[in-house]
């Protein structure tokens, strides 16, 4: 099984990387990818160029080492639409089941991303839980909600499971307010991430 947690990373930060180790354990995920978008279509432009949240990401998996990176959405360029990129892995992980990785909010928001209603072919829907965000509905009507991870296993895809593994509440943007005020980044980001931020 194949784990995609896509984002900004922008930076990317202890939250994001910890909170994929957790999933990875928790489904028995085989290979978990970090998905780093070209240009995010739901938020504000990046402070960091992609080149520069590349490399902070690969700084980040040289400490965990259970995650790898896939570079693709920033190699195609342009407005990151997910369903393009879920497209081509099936086209590379043929045999594989796909879970796709979102927080909560973008499930709240999961009927504006583009062709919604096809990713139900595609992948697995794995939501992780957020303090005091919570949807009015549980369900979509692409996908059969699970809470059997083995269900996840038997199937290519077409399953929604709700996570047990806690997102990590760290911003992004609070911890790009911390470094312009020149704070303490400490439990935040990895050593390594800082020292670079400290350069650039």
């Amino acid at each position: 099984m194949i784990g995609i947690y896509g984002g900004s990373f922008d930076p990317v930060h202890l939250g994001h990387l910890q909170t994929a180790t957790s999933i990875k354990n928790e489904l028995s995920i085989d290979r978990l990818f970090m998905l780093p978008c070209f240009e995010p279509v739901h938020k504000n432009s990046l402070h960091y160029t992609s080149q520069q949240r590349l490399q902070m990401l690969n700084l980040a998996i040289k400490e965990f080492t259970n995650l790898e990176i896939d570079t693709q959405e920033i190699l195609r360029g342009g407005s990151s639409f997910m369903i393009d990129t879920l497209l081509d892995l099936k086209e590379s992980f043929k045999d594989e089941s796909i879970c796709l990785i979102i927080g909560m909010d973008s499930f709240i928001n999961f009927k504006t991303w583009k062709n919604w209603d096809e990713f139900s072919k595609l992948i697995h829907l794995i939501v992780l839980p957020r303090d005091g965000v919570q949807p009015v509905s549980k369900t979509l009507i692409t996908f059969e909600t699970v809470e059997n991870i083995d269900k996840l296993k038997s199937n290519s895809s077409g399953h929604l499971y709700f996570s047990n593994s806690q997102m990590i509440d760290i911003s992004s943007s609070a911890i790009r307010g911390k470094i312009a005020a020149n704070q303490n980044l400490d439990n935040l980001l990895p050593i390594s991430i800082i020292n670079f931020l400290k350069k650039i």
